[in-house]
């Protein structure tokens, strides 16, 4: 009952700020400074190729220029990038490594499913230059930490090794044989090493009194097609914890949100979409609540928590 009570304020709050631009609309408390915001792209998915249906490739590049101008006037602390930076070809990265050279913010990424649509021989360079070697890791801002999943680990496509896609392969073929929208070869998984690693994080968490977001370029709830392939384990896993404010991920261009256990679950839409449309976000963290400020068409939405 909790829960659909928050999913139904939820919808009433969004529907009184949707379609505001972020950088014009009255916040929630106009008295109240938020205790610090950042910045979130998703699915960016440059390369130097012509448009492939919804789709425009290079048109990404002046709209990642136009989000990173918009995070610099507002001054936020750091930046969020949940996958897919690249949609194919290595030197992609060359040339938004260009572009955000040339800004002073912080950017935190994760890796996506298309970061990895490159030569074979350039697969294990893909996370030492966008995570570090695991592909996994957490930071601290104040009192909150930020969690971020590699859901590439077991996958068909990513660098992992023969058992890791032998893995993936067979999670595939048992989620088609349940019914399960999501048994894709472009969905990833979490292995157990990760999974252990992600229980230490979130165990540590409550013994600092930390406020968790968890960022993953793939979504685990509602059920869709683009969720993590064994996204029914990681939400059982994150079951006991009441300290989890969010889980902010990607890969669903289209974006979408859902509600479980008091946990958010906000899908942000892919900037590749569209021509000349931007899609990002300014998200201002509150003491009890986010207010996630979009852009373009990125949706506004404010969550308590």
């Amino acid at each position: 009952m909790k829960s659909l009570i928050a999913y139904f304020t939820v919808m009433i709050i969004s529907f009184l700020v949707n379609g505001t631009d972020s950088r014009n609309s009255s916040g929630p408390d106009q008295d109240q400074t938020p205790l610090f915001s950042f910045g979130v792209i998703a699915d960016v998915q440059y390369c130097d190729c012509e448009p492939s249906g919804t789709r425009f490739y290079k048109s990404s590049l002046e709209k990642l220029g136009e989000a990173f101008g918009a995070f610099e006037e507002e001054k936020v602390e750091f930046v969020v990038n949940l996958g897919d930076l690249i949609d194919r070809e290595f030197d992609s990265f060359n040339t938004l490594t260009d572009v955000l050279k040339g800004n002073s913010i912080k950017l935190y990424n994760v890796a996506g499913n298309h970061d990895f649509s490159v030569d074979e021989r350039q697969k294990k360079h893909v996370l030492p230059l966008l995570t570090g070697k695991t592909g996994y890791y957490s930071f601290s801002h104040g009192s909150f930490r930020f969690i971020i999943l590699d859901g590439n680990e077991v996958s068909t496509y990513g660098p992992g090794s023969r058992q890791q896609v032998k893995e993936a392969v067979t999670m595939i073929e048992k989620l088609r044989e349940e019914g399960e929208p999501n048994g894709m070869d472009w969905n990833g998984g979490i292995g157990s090493k990760q999974i252990e690693w992600l229980k230490d994080q979130l165990n540590n968490s409550i013994r600092e009194n930390q406020k968790v977001f968890i960022l993953c370029h793939f979504p685990v709830w509602p059920v869709n097609e683009h969720n993590l392939l064994n996204y029914r384990q990681i939400i059982e896993i994150m079951q006991p914890y009441d300290n989890i404010i969010a889980w902010f991920s990607g890969h669903n261009h289209a974006g979408n949100y859902g509600n479980l256990n008091m946990v958010h679950f906000y899908n942000f839409k892919g900037m590749v979409e569209t021509p000349d449309q931007n899609s990002f976000a300014i998200v201002d963290v509150y003491p009890n609540k986010i207010w996630i400020r979009g852009s373009g068409r990125e949706r506004s939405m404010i969550l308590a928590y």
